[in-house]
């Protein structure tokens, strides 16, 4: 029986939380863990952030309960999209559900350097990133990061995911509707795009059931 883990979205004041519909409807072990920084987890060692980190705070989070080995069907949300997809193309996933995970608007070297710099100016001009943090979520991740959809990049990473890939996608996606389709065709293990009304855990849940991809318990 397929294990389930899901990477919530970096920022997110629910966390883990937000998962628990689904995680409570999977026939099967389930994990939804709040990533460093997030509601009950502490900051990360040295109170930094990358977003590939998520991918290795959730796998811990497999080995930790033990179920590392088993095959995993990977949940990642917005940010979280990015870790599920490195998770499978290191083969450490049987399946993967981008729920507004396919990213932002392609950009060129020049872009990847401009947007750094964006990002940047916007976190040092907020003073709660730039305090000592006193809440959960950490407040410099409500800046997110810097972005990194380079289109070769991408499509190299995506050509490595040789499992089955479903897009969840909302009306608060960052991906061009218009080029939904044709970034699923990077996935080599196949990938479809099915609609979601948002980003809820109730909402989630019923996309999966309608997909086929969740089977009552």
């Amino acid at each position: 029986m397929n294990t389930l883990l899901v990477i919530h979205d970096a920022g997110d004041g629910e966390a883990g939380e937000r998962w628990r519909p689904l995680t409570d409807a999977w026939p099967g072990p389930a994990l939804a863990p709040d990533l460093p920084g997030h509601g009950s987890a502490p900051l990360p060692e040295g109170a930094t952030y990358a977003a590939s980190d998520a991918a290795l705070a959730a796998y811990r989070a497999l080995q930790d309960a033990g179920l590392h080995g088993t095959p995993t069907v990977v949940v990642g949300h917005g940010w979280g999209g990015f870790g599920a997809e490195l998770l499978a193309a290191a083969g450490r996933a049987s399946a993967v559900v981008l729920v507004d995970g396919l990213g932002g608007p392609w950009v060129d070297v020049d872009g990847l350097v401009a947007d750094q710099h964006r990002w940047l100016r916007q976190v040092l001009a907020d003073p709660a990133t730039t305090a000592p943090p006193s809440t959960a979520p950490d407040p410099r991740l409500a800046h997110g990061f810097a972005t990194i959809w380079e289109r070769s990049y991408i499509r190299g990473l995506r050509a490595a995911v040789a499992v089955p890939v479903l897009a969840v996608e909302t009306p608060a996606s960052l991906t061009p509707r218009d080029e939904r389709g044709d970034r699923v065709l990077d996935f080599s293990g196949g990938a479809r795009v099915v609609e979601c009304s948002d980003a809820s855990g109730d909402s989630v849940t019923q996309a999966l059931r309608a997909a086929g991809w969740l089977q009552s318990k």
